[in-house]
């Protein structure tokens, strides 16, 4: 019951919109019992979200609530492991931010106030994704790299960037290391539609996509992911080019592109700026 109660408490301290509250509270009375605790280690999160998965309705099934109950209870366990390492509070609520963050954007694009960001979560509560500053670092074991990731609401200014890798790389050298379970980063790399070279085209010299996109020397481009329908016009693929929402410069000028035959898709490469 004291974790119930936690669970909903850390909800309304994470600001999460309100139409939500109450069926997270009756999927917080139904959920069984459940590895949280394990949800909150950075070896044993991902295994503990399987067993989850295995134990609770499919996301589709309850608009994802009890999925985003037994997340947020593995954030409440999170809480305590970044309060032993020395994590500070600010950190810990700029991290969590997310679960507000992706209930509003898939109720952007769905129309529906739903969680189906279950797979992505484990990461933040296990300790092995953070946001310091505008941005994200996802700490990956196997290459011992920092995978950066842009949340919706960044903002790409210079100041805002350099603050923000400049934090992180004092962070994971600090309390942070203390997450780093198979050993000190050795560079940033990043995956996005925001690095696609085709972006170039569409956008002005100052923008901030471009301003991030520059600090980073390509690796490998994918001109056929379509990653970029969700982010950039709120959509899911396939869409045909006239059905494309024109709300934005970016938008209008992609839309157009794309229905004259170009492609978009995405980017990987390695932070270079240093």
């Amino acid at each position: 019951m004291t974790e119930r109660r936690a669970i909903l408490a850390l909800a309304e301290e994470l600001a999460l919109p309100g139409p939500v509250l109450e069926p997270l509270a009756r999927a917080v009375e139904k959920l069984p019992e459940l590895p949280l605790r394990e949800l909150a280690g950075p070896g044993t999160a991902e295994d503990a979200w399987e067993a989850v998965k295995a134990s609770v309705p499919l996301w589709r099934q309850d608009d994802g609530m009890a999925h985003l109950a037994a997340a947020l209870g593995g954030a409440c366990h999170a809480r305590e492991v970044y309060r032993e390492n020395g994590v500070a509070e600010d950190v810990f609520f700029a991290t969590m931010g997310c679960f507000a963050r992706f209930l509003r954007e898939t109720r952007e694009i769905t129309g529906k106030w739903a969680f189906d960001r279950g797979f992505w979560t484990w990461r933040q509560t296990g300790g092995r994704l953070f946001r310091l500053g505008t941005l994200e670092f996802e700490y990956l074991p196997e290459e011992r790299a920092l995978s950066v990731h842009i949340p919706s609401d960044a903002v790409l200014s210079r100041k805002e960037l350099d603050r923000s890798y400049d934090w992180a790389e004092r962070f994971f050298a600090g309390e942070g290391r203390a997450f780093c379970y198979q050993g000190q980063p050795a560079e940033f790399r990043c995956g996005s539609w925001l690095l696609a070279p085709a972006l170039d085209k569409l956008l002005p010299e100052e923008s901030g996509i471009r301003r991030f996109a520059g600090d980073y020397r390509l690796s490998e481009v994918r001109e056929d992911d379509r990653e970029f329908y969700r982010w950039l016009f709120k959509c899911e693929p396939p869409l045909p080019a006239e059905d494309l929402p024109e709300g934005t410069s970016l938008q209008r000028s992609a839309k157009a592109y794309l229905a004259a035959g170009g492609k978009i898709g995405s980017a990987r490469g390695v932070l270079a700026r240093k």
